[in-house]
């Protein structure tokens, strides 16, 4: 009976072991948005076939540089396409005039040999920046959900994606600015669900998520019902509120912690029924407003990812690609990288007998969700080997230096002296 006991306890530890490596590798998304503004600065616009295909390639080689490992792409900005052979438009962003190769197919295939996620991003019912088709519109909901369904069939997307735009704010003489928030909701609700079941007929596997405004009154305001896509079914996989202020964020007479605010209400409102990515606006570092005040500092893409592992968010998404190389966002990268990787060593150099084995994996500290990623390799194999799991076998006299690569290029090493 005790043996039996036993058994079920490390059944029991085993099983919750692996719940909490899946949850952990559950919890590391890791991405970025490319807006069709970024096009031309990613070297995308206006190019042909051999020069997109370099230029997608140092894209995607940047991000794997950077630790990202999911990409918000915008295939559609304005009732348009990237891609040719589509019912819609063809999207003057990318180029003058349509293509002869297919750009999309050339990204996608790209990320996945990178081994970034590619998610197709849409503007539902953008037509101009002043123009929307009308959301209470049978018609609005087919030409949506044919579009979704024209990218699904035809190329091997990980997930749909849908940002802010949805109705227009309630303001007189903005276009269906009359409509009350309720009917919204309910127009904006049927074509969430339409979509949604759209995508898990085709293929269960595709994920589908919306990144509202991080102001939630004003999110439901222009017709997002964020209670009902956050805790019921058919509607969402994911939610990424973009929380686009710092904790320095001057309002009236008080200074308010306004990222923080936001993210705890967020966090609330999940309720852990679906992931939420906080939307990160390293576009606006280094901007020296007299109201957020906070994007003086470069450091706060670091802090809002600490902040987003403290509330136990899934994930997060910057905004957006081109910012990676400004001289500011370069500076909140750093700021970002150096807490990201946290890979570190204990001993700079290290003594082990011929013959002997030693768990080199103890003298390494890293993340709990990012030691999965830990690779170790040896200078000299002849000398010393280590294993995958980080165990060095001694094999004969002389020095070896061992390494240590993290997440995103992060690396360190050992000097090892074999006696």
């Amino acid at each position: 009976m005790k043996k039996y006991t036993y058994f079920l306890t490390l059944l029991l530890i085993a099983l919750l072991s692996f719940t909490n490596d899946e949850k952990a590798s559950a919890a590391s998304m890791r991405g970025i948005w490319l807006s069709y503004v970024d096009f031309e600065d990613a070297g995308l616009y206006n190019r042909n076939e051999q020069e997109f295909i370099q230029n997608s390639d140092t894209v995607f080689k940047t991000l794997k540089k950077y630790g990202f490992n999911t990409i918000y792409f915008h295939v559609r900005p304005f009732d348009d396409a990237i891609y040719p052979n589509s019912s819609f438009k063809w999207c003057t962003s990318l180029s003058d005039k349509p293509l002869k190769y297919d750009a999309l197919k050339i990204l996608i295939d790209t990320a996945h040999r990178y081994n970034i996620s590619f998610h197709a991003w849409i503007n539902p019912y953008r037509i101009t920046m002043e123009k929307i088709y009308d959301p209470s519109k049978t018609s609005t909901i087919e030409h949506i959900v044919s579009g979704v369904k024209e990218i699904i069939e035809n190329y091997d997307v990980d997930g749909i994606h849908f940002d802010d735009y949805f109705y227009p704010a309630a303001k007189a003489g903005n276009q269906f600015y009359d409509v009350p928030e309720k009917e919204r909701m309910e127009y904006v609700n049927r074509m969430v669900q339409s979509v949604y079941s759209t995508i898990k007929n085709y293929n269960p596997e595709i994920i589908f998520g919306i990144s509202p405004s991080g102001n939630t009154e004003y999110a439901e305001s222009i017709g997002c019902d964020l209670n009902t896509w956050l805790t019921e079914d058919g509607y969402i996989d994911y939610i990424a509120p973009q929380i686009y202020w710092s904790d320095i964020y001057i309002s009236g007479k008080k200074t308010k912690t306004l990222y923080s605010d936001r993210l705890e209400e967020w966090s609330d409102l999940g309720l852990g029924n679906i992931p939420v990515y906080p939307g990160l606006a390293l576009y606006k570092a280094g901007i020296r407003s007299s109201i957020d005040r906070g994007w003086r500092n470069t450091d706060n893409i670091a802090k809002q990812v600490r902040l987003s592992d403290f509330y136990d968010c899934n994930g997060y998404i910057l905004f957006s690609y081109r910012d990676l190389f400004t001289s500011a966002g370069k500076k909140e990268l750093a700021s970002y990288m150096k807490y990201f990787s946290s890979l570190k060593i204990k001993k700079a150099t290290l003594r082990i007998k011929r013959g002997r084995r030693y768990k080199f994996s103890k003298l390494i500290s890293v993340k709990k969700k990012y030691k999965s990623y830990i690779k170790y390799s040896s200078s000299n194999k002849r000398i010393a080997t280590i294993s995958s799991n980080g165990v060095i076998k001694a094999r004969k006299k002389g020095y070896v230096r061992i390494y240590v690569k993290g997440i995103a290029g992060s690396k360190t090493g050992c000097l090892v002296r074999i006696y």
